[in-house]
């Protein structure tokens, strides 16, 4: 990583989004920071001190004409992608009766169908330079499923095994592929997903900043890890209990269903 890298973010008017952009910008890399909201994208690039390396591009990672655009965009003026964020996401806690099929649709749609979109876009450009890293953001919760959090637990169990997967396509070239897990992040999406503020409270103490998350996660690429699982005591719960037995963690249920 000590070459100027051209870096794609998306989701990047979130909190993490936000901070992976701030930490590639201060290293010198050609930052493109996608958002589905242009305020949103005019008060990032106000927030990271309007560097001439960022470059904002309005995106809903849902419109799969809209990536394969974008991909077309970066050909044209920067000739290939470097490192690929696939950052956006979305989540409700709420029991899986109680939602809507819209509600259920936008997760599915943003969390699983917009990074399999933008993957897809791109990847022909790494295979074409035979070098890139592809990081996607799935979540602990991808791997231990809790109450209320049913639907967005599915969606990132399959962002989880899309990375698996991938990477073993890409064995024998020159990409990588990092399957990142985080807890809960103390960022407006939290915010989005739980109204009512019960589940922020209730996990105080596992909240991640963005910033530290952030460092984390570069730390993870530049070491070409499979894998990252943050904060540590919470991977490590997560990994305990699915070794567990079914009886065991029906007893343990009411410790991870706090939702």
């Amino acid at each position: 990583m000590d070459k100027r890298q051209v870096v794609v973010i998306t989701g990047a008017t979130g909190g993490l989004g936000g901070a992976l952009a701030r930490l590639h910008l201060e290293q010198g890399d050609q930052v493109i920071a996608t958002g589905r909201s242009e305020a949103g994208l005019t008060a990032l690039r106000e927030q990271l001190g309007n560097p001439d390396n960022l470059r904002c591009y309005l995106l809903d990672v849902t419109d799969a004409d809209g990536c394969a655009k974008l991909a077309d965009w970066i050909k044209q003026n920067y000739g290939t992608c470097d490192l690929l964020y696939n950052n956006a996401g979305t989540a409700l806690f709420a029991p899986f009766a109680d939602m809507d099929l819209q509600q259920i649709k936008q997760i599915v749609d943003t969390n699983i169908s917009g990074l399999l979109y933008m993957t897809h876009a791109l990847l022909p450009l790494m295979l074409a330079a035979n070098s890139g890293h592809i990081v996607n953001i799935g979540s602990l919760a991808g791997q231990v499923a809790t109450a209320k959090a049913a639907v967005y637990a599915g969606s990132k169990a399959a962002v989880n095994r899309f990375s698996e997967g991938l990477r073993h396509e890409l064995a024998d070239t020159g990409i990588f592929v990092t399957s990142v897990l985080p807890g809960p992040i103390d960022t407006p999406f939290l915010n989005r997903a739980d109204q009512s503020g019960a589940y922020r409270g209730k996990v105080a103490r596992y909240l991640l900043t963005p910033e530290e998350t952030a460092k984390l996660i570069l730390r993870a690429v530049k070491r070409k890890r499979d894998e990252a699982a943050m904060p540590r005591r919470l991977h490590l719960l997560s990994l305990f209990y699915l070794l567990l037995p079914s009886g065991l963690k029906r007893l343990a249920a009411p410790l991870l269903n706090r939702k």
